[in-house]
Parts: structure tokens; sequence; C-alpha cells
């Protein structure tokens, strides 16, 4: 391999390896989820029957 190639493999390891680290926070992140009380999940539950529903406003709508 030539030095030209090395460094171009290089840069995407370290881009993959990114790309990885930003994967494992948006999991951590979502895991926080599961650790929902069951009052916690019935809220959740309503919210998301009330916006299937219709009953939301819109972010634009605010402002």
């Amino acid at each position: 391999m030539e030095a030209g190639e090395i460094e171009i493999l290089e840069r995407r390891i370290s881009n993959v390896e990114r790309l990885l680290e930003e994967i494992n926070a948006k999991i951590e992140n979502f895991m926080g989820y599961e650790e929902l009380t069951e009052e916690e999940e019935r809220e959740v539950e309503e919210i998301l029957s009330e916006i299937k529903e219709g009953k939301y406003t819109r972010f634009e709508e605010l402002f």
C-alpha cells in the first residue's frame, strides 16, 4: 500500500469510529425509555393516543 492509500484508510476508519460513537450515544439516550414507571408508560400511551386522535397543536401554530 502506498502512503496516500494508508491515509485514506485511516480517515475512513476515523469516520467510522465517530459514527459508531454517535450511534452509541443515541442508543444510550433511548435506553432511558425502558426505565419508565408504569404511571409514566400510561402517560406516554395517553399522549400518543391523543396525537392519533388529532388532539395536538402544531409547533408553528404556537408562535
